[in-house]
């Protein structure tokens, strides 16, 4: 695979591990007076313009552009917002180079070669929602016509083109990049040509734009994927944490990765358009149920977890164990009472000092 960066990005190796040292040159904080293109791929396309960027649309969407063609047209008509833009090509085999796009804000464009097969949508986690549509569970709900279309025809011959916005970028300015592309290229495979930043096929309120740009916190939606359901949404992060007690490295991986907490849970950032279906339960409820599967979890494989004991007393001695049978053998306590701790079953801290959090959900 390829790397190339174009205008004032270096060029980079050709070599896929470089991958890792992308993220600190993709920066949009600057002052920035032309697109930034990156193509990675087997076919590489190189892409370079001096248009200037408009702040805002012009008042006649732009026509219809050809298959493929996802740069500024004409002056007058280019996006609302700078970008850099990356191509991949096979992403369900090249997964690990959309790593890019990890924590990223933007627009993502899903392209099946040789057809006239187009999707666009946004998302403040470009990495993980891109993801999501490589996961069965999610395309086997075939809750909108993209999955339908990717559950019977796989990902063969299509190419990813992922558009990511600058670090501060919101929702907001990341649905408006959404609408100017579906403006742009009439996507067929979108069933609505509307970007909405709600989970509905409606346009974003002027009221929502404002609560959106004022929200405080940063909204978590957890989805039972046994069920297909969003059960619980927490006001921010840090609710989450006090309230469930996961640790912020779990959590991270989960929002960034996508990875099933307890094997059961999906985390996410923003509403999952694919999951329709909502059963959303108490506080209490939720708690109860995050202990059963931690039970369910631990007494499957209890010896298989990294284990964070965390030392709130003197946190120098905070340190990590990769068994509950060295964690009790260093700190020369009991097994089970350390396990009733570690599972929640036990309130408080151990020996008032120590709380133990799984890393591993």
């Amino acid at each position: 695979n390829s790397l190339f960066l174009f205008s004032n990005l270096t060029n980079l190796s050709e070599n896929s591990s470089n991958i890792s040292k992308l993220s600190s040159k993709v920066n949009l904080n600057t002052g920035i007076q032309k697109f930034l293109y990156l193509t990675i791929g087997n076919s590489v396309r190189r892409y370079s313009t001096n248009n200037s960027l408009d702040n805002k649309l012009g008042e006649n969407p732009p026509a219809a552009a050809p298959p493929g063609d996802f740069s500024p047209r004409s002056a007058g008509e280019n996006p609302p917002h700078p970008f850099v833009k990356v191509v991949i090509d096979d992403p369900y085999e090249n997964r690990d180079l959309i790593t890019v796009a990890k924590n990223k804000v933007g627009v993502y464009i899903f392209e099946v070669l040789g057809t006239k097969d187009v999707y666009v949508g946004h998302s403040i986690n470009l990495y993980s929602r891109i993801c999501s549509y490589f996961m069965p569970s999610i395309l086997n709900t075939k809750a909108r016509y993209v999955l339908s279309y990717f559950n019977k025809y796989g990902f063969k011959n299509v190419r990813l083109t992922i558009l990511i916005l600058k670090s501060d970028a919101t929702v907001v300015e990341a649905v408006e990049m959404e609408q100017y592309f579906i403006n742009t290229l009439k996507p067929n495979l979108n069933i609505d040509l509307v970007a909405s930043g709600s989970g509905t096929h409606t346009p974003m309120s002027e009221e929502t734009k404002q609560r959106l740009r004022s929200q405080r916190g940063t909204p978590v939606s957890i989805y039972n994927m046994k069920s297909l359901e969003l059960i619980y949404r927490f006001e921010s992060k840090q609710h989450l944490y006090n309230t469930l007690n996961i640790h912020h490295v779990t959590l991270h991986n989960c929002l960034e990765n996508g990875t099933l907490w307890l094997k059961v849970f999906l985390l996410s950032l923003e509403p999952i358009d694919e999951i329709t279906s909502e059963n959303l339960i108490n506080q209490d409820k939720m708690i109860k149920l995050t202990k059963y599967y931690r039970s369910i979890n631990s007494t499957l494989h209890p010896e298989s977890k990294r284990i964070l004991a965390e030392n709130i007393l003197n946190p120098e001695l905070t340190k990590e164990y990769h068994s509950l049978s060295l964690l009790a053998k260093d700190l020369k306590g009991d097994r089970t009472t350390i396990r009733a701790y570690l599972n929640g079953t036990k309130p408080g801290l151990f020996r008032k000092q120590w709380r133990f959090i799984k890393l591993d959900d």
